[in-house]
């Protein structure tokens, strides 16, 4: 495994995407190039987007960055920050909708002891990737199969006593990246989960202040992706 790299004291920290352009309320010019270079001007853009919603005093997991760690927010701000989303997909009684399935957007980001950030959430995420990492702990083929946390995505596979995980793609041939040991990959989900549980209490919490008639408990665990725990 000369070419991989051997991830130690593993990590995953759960984060919720606040897209500008879902929370601004004037017309901004966005920064005319990538969040690498000019990281800087795309966290103005996001805080000043952010703030015509009333979300301010927050910090990204990265300069430039729009995935904020669930256990960054506030009551207040996340009682602001539901208000925004639950107003984007139609309401409160949005969430009795039988066709809909209520997560929040945003994911798992996987860190190491020594290496630091390792991988973010990609498009398409939600907080219901908890539930693939969680497979990923008891993942014993050694074929390639996909570890989803979006577009483009991670594949993975079992080779003794490692749990090998490839660079992002989108097409076939994955290519081995980093390598995790599965019962350390479980700490980090069991963690994870109990960072999640608490933040559906958070979120139930609300409802309930708000007047929501349904099950405030089982509504929250979905939002947060353990709905089907």
């Amino acid at each position: 495994m000369a070419n991989i790299v051997e991830l130690h004291g593993v990590e995953l920290k759960p984060v919720v995407e606040l897209e500008p352009f879902t929370f601004s309320k004037k017309t901004r010019t966005s920064p005319l190039r990538s969040v690498r270079e000019m990281p800087d001007e795309w966290d103005h853009y996001w805080r000043e987007s952010l703030a015509d919603s009333g979300i301010t005093e927050i910090n990204p997991i990265f300069s430039g960055s729009w995935y904020l760690a669930t256990d960054e927010l506030s009551e207040a701000q996340l009682e602001k920050y539901l208000s925004v989303i639950l107003d984007e997909w139609g309401g409160l009684s949005s969430l009795d909708d039988p066709d809909s399935v209520p997560v929040l957007d945003g994911g798992l980001v996987l860190y190491s002891k020594d290496d630091g950030m390792i991988v973010l959430p990609t498009c398409c995420s939600d907080l219901g990737n908890i539930a693939d990492w969680k497979a990923a702990v008891t993942f014993k083929d050694d074929y390639w199969e996909m570890l989803w946390i979006g577009h483009p995505w991670l594949s993975m596979k079992f080779r003794k006593p490692w749990l090998l995980l490839s660079e992002l793609h989108e097409l076939n041939n994955p290519v081995e990246r980093w390598a995790v040991k599965p019962d350390e990959l479980g700490h980090a989900v069991s963690a994870a989960e109990d960072e999640l549980s608490r933040f559906s209490k958070m979120i139930a919490s609300v409802l309930v202040n708000w007047g929501y008639k349904g099950d405030a408990v089982g509504m929250s665990l979905k939002l947060v992706g353990l709905g089907n725990e």
